[in-house]
């Protein structure tokens, strides 16, 4: 009964990223595209026939619907409460998963300046697109992001996985994942812990106020915080005190001079270095360090975007949105 049980739950866990896919998606996908998608961005191996039976299956409890001759599928009214009340298991730890298979699949070589890096995609409006864009540039003016690189893609065009939809801009900016996966790719082991909101006093970074685990949590920080209205990144801008989005890692202390090395490697290829790099076992910004650590803050790559919803802008974004080619970012100034 055991195996029966455990087959079924993985099952559901198939289907519930197929919708995920489908619902993500702006147009009508197939099981080709399904297929290959589960695999990149959920670590799950299914045949396009496989594919296809679920989909068949979920057209028959209407949680999706076929709108070509050639298995394309949308998402239905009912998929998108299907996945709104997906399984707690399924949804617990989504985010660190999340975390660690992006970083595995960040190709980039500061070196050469090729590969693909990680993004966050944010959709404006067109109409607010230049008022947006003046508050954002003021973030990237500062560094308070992960790079000062973006991608812009107009309605209709593609940018990542995502189709823009029409009336609609989308701005990629550089998660800061791309530091997890260059320290990874030199051999170097990191521990994403902690998403949170850190309060600066006279532009010095003072404290974490706010801090959600990953491992335990089935939404990006980042959204989170975005979307309560928590930070005050233009206060940090105009007078120095405030809170941003900040990211907390942990790397092995005796890998110091490794990782410090992949920093400077970043930083000639546009990519930020980390805020704050703590001493070897000491708590850095309030937050307790384990044997043997290092703790790093890393700069928040949706801070442009948190400044612009502080001003009124209606912004929607998706955090750790997928993978671009490193050739597609450019500098922000080219953009306003």
């Amino acid at each position: 009964m055991r195996l029966v049980n455990q087959e079924g739950v993985e099952v559901e866990r198939q289907r519930m990223a197929i919708l995920r896919i489908i619902a993500n998606s702006r147009r009508a996908v197939g099981s080709k595209v399904i297929a290959r998608l589960l695999n990149e961005n959920y670590g799950i191996v299914l045949s396009e026939r496989g594919v296809r039976y679920h989909l068949n299956l979920m057209d028959e409890r209407e949680l999706t619907a076929k709108v070509s001759r050639r298995d394309g599928r949308v998402i239905t009214p009912q998929g998108l409460a299907e996945i709104e009340d997906a399984m707690v298991a399924d949804k617990v730890g989504f985010v660190i998963d999340r975390i660690e298979l992006l970083s595995y699949q960040v190709t980039f070589n500061p070196s050469s300046r090729t590969g693909k890096v990680p993004i966050n995609i944010s959709l404006v409006s067109i109409k607010d697109l230049q008022a947006a864009l003046k508050v954002m540039s003021a973030v990237l003016k500062v560094k308070l992001s992960a790079s000062n690189l973006v991608a812009v893609a107009r309605e209709g065009e593609k940018l990542g996985e995502m189709i823009v939809p029409e009336g609609r801009v989308a701005f990629a900016t550089v998660c800061s994942l791309v530091i997890n996966g260059a320290l990874l790719k030199a051999g170097i082991p990191i521990d994403s812990r902690f998403g949170g909101i850190l309060q600066f006093k006279n532009k010095v970074p003072l404290r974490f106020t706010d801090l959600i685990e990953y491992s335990g949590s089935s939404l990006d920080p980042s959204e989170i915080f975005i979307s309560g209205q928590m930070t005050s990144v233009q206060e940090v801008l105009s007078r120095g005190n405030g809170k941003i989005l900040a990211n907390f890692r942990e790397v092995p202390s005796i890998c110091m001079d490794d990782v410090n090395s992949v920093f400077e490697n970043l930083a000639n290829a546009g990519i930020n270095p980390p805020l704050i790099t703590g001493d070897a076992g000491k708590p850095v910004c309030g937050v307790p360090v384990g044997l043997g650590k290092v703790g790093l803050v890393l700069i928040g790559g949706l801070n442009p975007v948190a400044a612009a919803v502080e001003a009124g802008l209606g912004i929607t974004s998706k955090a750790m949105s997928g993978l671009i080619e490193y050739s597609e970012l450019i500098d922000f100034r080219s953009v306003v």
